[in-house]
């Protein structure tokens, strides 16, 4: 019987986490969980797999799920996989897998491809390389060498919700993440992204044929010339398709197995929370508009009312949160709805420039800073704490653009926007700013403003957090004891008394906030609070 390791490699970039250190990703445990209903299958993070490889190196199949911007984590690991004598076959499955067959000539030590989303093509994977019961070439989204030549049997698959809704995702935290009651663990509600709008920009070949922004929903599945679809910059809708919903009765389930192995901090993940059963609106099949119809306040509320119903988020020893929603689907009866079920909790919303025009036309986001505004507005009058993101370095993006999202600071800070993260733009694959070399909009001195104008405005509301009590999940490490806020927020570098040391790893506490820099916030130990085990 052939024995599985999946491995978590998700936003390791070059080989560790630059942020983000407690999240756990849906993806990895969806794969584990696919393959344990029939085989002997562990999952580990990548950090776990990498510092002890001789540990792994027996198992027949290496399974390692990453993000594109992995690409030198997943070759410091295959290849010190293969250097310490791993035989068996390593796949490669994600985002990254976007690129395409290419990546097999980047990464010699892979075998496989599976591009795109797993259920289908894995489940065929098995019959035809495990099982031997069919060919190769009859697995889905397959990218694998014949004679040297790279073969892919066909274009990426969309799950069906049907199946969609039948896994059981992987839920044995202990055996993979320890101690689990730190991580921020990611549970599937929403799969998939309705905003089928397309920039509409004549480089791209745009004939503003406008089908993809009034045509029936089923009709802005196509593009004429094929620009794909949603924001310029994103490939979630060409690679995940629209939205598919999963039972709030499933969800609920994966949830109660999840804390009962430990999980202490539960994230609901969607592209966008608020497309949850939103296609039942209008009676549609797809959903491919990303404003209209609007949320689906009673199924959203179904679902949050079934979390809430489980004894430990109803006595608070859990935190339930979401993570990303579009503003323009935010109104005061979601904002309500939200606040009641999630209030103290962070929650995210994309803006990318303070420019309407430009984010309608060049990038394809029918959603203007005004939404956004609004938005954070009614979302923290009803307790949630708004973060937004905003980008440079767009293609396109002139001075005028630039010095709107300047001036659109000031709104997101009269709407209590607790943090305001800025990016970079960097091509993806698969993406409408990747059919073609677009000209980047460059304004050096600008940009330069706009950072500093983002860094002093996250540490003057960070600041806030000086004399606060916060109540953290620990971890101890040879570096210290770090603090994860257990409804999100900066981590937390926490000084211990000696009686604590080596006893508070993966424990409630709280911590008196006593210092805090644009970089760093530290505190003090007050006191234990619960620790994994006890009640």
């Amino acid at each position: 019987m052939p024995r599985f390791l999946v491995v978590d490699a998700l936003a390791r970039a070059r080989g560790s986490r630059y942020s983000t250190f407690d999240v756990v990703g849906a993806g990895p445990r969806v794969v584990a969980g696919l393959l344990a209903d029939r085989y002997e299958t562990l999952l580990k993070p990548y950090e776990e797999v990498y510092r002890n490889v001789s540990s792994y190196l027996d198992y027949e199949f290496t399974m390692v799920s990453a993000m594109t911007s992995d690409k030198v984590a997943v070759k410091k690991l295959v290849s010190r996989l293969r250097r310490k004598g791993f035989r068996g076959k390593i796949v490669l499955g994600g985002p990254i897998t976007s690129e395409g067959g290419g990546l097999l000539g980047l990464y010699k030590e892979i075998d496989y491809l599976i591009i795109g989303e797993a259920e289908i093509p894995l489940q065929k994977f098995v019959e035809c390389v495990v099982e031997k019961s069919c060919e190769l070439s009859e697995v889905p989204a397959l990218v694998y060498r014949v004679k040297g030549r790279t073969v892919t049997t066909s274009p990426h698959v969309h799950t069906p919700e049907e199946l969609l809704n039948s896994v059981r995702p992987w839920t044995m935290l202990g055996e993979s993440y320890n101690p689990p009651s730190v991580f921020r663990i990611y549970v599937e509600v929403v799969r998939g992204c309705s905003n089928y709008h397309r920039p509409l920009l004549r480089k791209l070949g745009c004939l503003e044929c406008l089908k993809c922004r009034s045509g029936a929903p089923a009709e802005r599945l196509k593009c004429p010339v094929n620009i794909p679809p949603g924001c310029g910059f994103c490939s979630v809708p060409y690679l995940f398709g629209p939205p598919r919903s999963k039972n709030p009765v499933i969800v609920k389930r994966e949830v109660e197995e999840l804390i009962a192995n430990g999980a202490r901090r539960i994230v609901l993940s969607a592209p966008d929370f608020l497309d949850y059963y939103r296609e039942r609106k209008n009676g549609s099949r797809v959903l491919t508009d990303p404003c209209n119809p609007p949320a689906n306040i009673e199924a959203i509320e179904e679902l949050l009312n079934q979390l809430a119903s489980i004894r430990e988020v109803e006595k608070g020893r859990v935190t339930i949160s979401i993570e990303n929603v579009k503003a323009c689907l935010v109104d005061r009866e979601i904002a309500s709805l939200l606040g009641r079920y999630l209030k103290g909790t962070t929650i995210h919303i994309g803006c990318e420039t303070g420019d309407g025009e430009f984010n309608n036309r060049v990038l394809g986001k029918p959603i203007s800073p005004g939404d956004v505004v609004k938005a954070s507005k009614l979302l923290s009058e009803n307790g949630l704490r708004p973060y937004v993101y905003l980008m440079h370095d767009l293609p396109y993006m002139d001075s005028n653009t630039y010095l709107k999202t300047l001036g659109l600071l000031d709104e997101l800070a009269g709407a209590n926007v607790e943090k305001i993260t800025l990016y970079k733009y960097t091509p993806l694959p698969q993406t409408s700013f990747k059919m073609k070399k677009l000209p980047l909009g460059f304004d050096k001195e600008i940009t330069l403003l706009m950072k500093k104008r983002v860094e002093e405005y996250n540490f003057m509301v960070k600041k806030n957090l000086r004399g606060s009590i916060l109540e953290v999940f620990l971890l101890e490490t040879k570096r210290g004891v770090y603090g994860y806020p257990v409804k999100h927020g900066p981590v937390v570098f926490v000084e211990t008394e000696p009686r604590f040391l080596g006893k508070v790893s993966g424990c409630r506490g709280r911590v008196e906030i006593t210092e805090v820099a644009p970089r760093f916030v530290k505190g003090v130990l007050l006191e234990i609070v619960e620790c994994p085990g006890a009640g």
